[in-house]
């Protein structure tokens, strides 16, 4: 259980730190620079890539540049289990989200150019 809950506090901790990404949007994100990415980025992105092949992610979704220098990005959803309760698996769902974005004009922080997602959802299901 100690190496999930490595994994879940690294997402926990990109999640705490989302902000509001566009000023005529309700989107939010964790933004940096590719250039240099901040070092809680990176340990997330360390801990989805220990994940690869792993039975706990479940839907990866990867989408791309509809037009040159268009919007592009990668949404995975990893479910970790933290116990059986009664017949059922009960633990934290997390949907997260890598895009790379183009130039846009109602960008807040203008000086990055990627930002991170991640949604915290509680699931049950039955084992």
């Amino acid at each position: 259980m100690g190496v999930m809950k490595e994994h879940s506090n690294a997402f926990e901790a990109v999640a705490k730190k989302e902000v509001q990404i566009y000023n005529d949007a309700c989107d939010r994100g964790y933004p940096y620079n590719t250039n240099k990415v901040p070092k809680d980025i990176q340990l997330l992105i360390d801990k989805v890539k220990d994940l690869k092949g792993s039975s706990l992610i479940k839907n990866r979704e990867v989408w791309g540049e509809a037009v040159p220098g268009g919007a592009k990005g990668v949404s995975i959803t990893i479910q970790i289990g933290w116990e059986i309760d009664e017949g059922f698996e009960c633990g934290t769902e997390y949907r997260i989200s890598f895009n790379k974005t183009p130039k846009h004009p109602s960008l807040i922080n203008k000086n990055c150019n990627a930002f991170i997602s991640v949604d915290l959802l509680p699931y049950r299901k039955p084992v």
